[in-house]
């Protein structure tokens, strides 16, 4: 069985392009990933820089194409309190959390 994705961590600075939808569910930025990672990830986590925790995370509910520069998605995620340590390995602001198999 191929590995996949479970989780995505972002570098996103001072919470730039964040949108607050209440009850503890909030819009990611536009990222550019895959359609299939973004099928199988199941939380994302927003760090200042990757070797602090991250300041925001949570559970992807859902997510769509973003209008503009192509590829790009944006997350729907339900906010959960506790932070998560930088996974991922490689330069770039974005890492991946990946299954075992």
């Amino acid at each position: 069985m191929d590995r996949k994705v479970l989780g995505i961590h972002f570098v996103c600075r001072n919470g730039l392009n964040i949108e607050e939808l209440g009850d503890g569910r909030f819009k990611s930025g536009d990222w550019k990933v895959s359609e299939q990672v973004a099928d199988t990830a199941l939380y994302l986590a927003l760090h200042d820089q990757k070797n602090s925790s991250s300041y925001k995370q949570g559970i992807i509910e859902s997510w769509e194409h973003y209008d503009g520069d192509g590829g790009r998605i944006i997350f729907y995620v339900k906010e959960f309190d506790r932070p998560l340590e930088w996974v991922g390995d490689g330069t770039g602001e974005k890492g991946y959390c990946w299954s075992e198999n």
